[in-house]
């Protein structure tokens, strides 16, 4: 993930965006995939609540145990949106993600 991001455990980043003007909340998958889940900017909010990354740590267990397949699908049918692709070492995906 290119940039800063700070490690909020559990498969959970907070990624700082746009001259530090905006956040991204980014799940990570299985180390070939992120999906950014929230955006919000830091003019609006500080920062998320501790009920909210719970529920986001919650949700990456789940997008861990997501196979390719399923992904694909997800994709396909447009509940998750590819936003970039790097091949090369093992196939790197960014995904906006979305309620399944």
């Amino acid at each position: 993930m290119e940039g800063k991001a700070d490690d909020s455990g559990g498969g959970v980043f907070k990624k700082r965006l746009n001259e530090n003007k905006h956040r991204s909340i980014i799940l990570a998958k299985a180390r070939n995939c992120w999906v950014y889940e929230y955006l919000f900017a830091k003019k609006d909010r500080d920062n998320i609540e501790d009920d909210e990354l719970s529920a986001f740590r919650d949700l990456a267990k789940i997008y861990v145990r997501l196979t390719d397949d399923q992904i694909a699908r997800l994709v396909q049918n447009r509940q998750f949106e590819e936003r970039c692709s790097q091949p090369p070492r093992r196939e790197r995906r960014s995904l906006k993600g979305g309620s399944f």
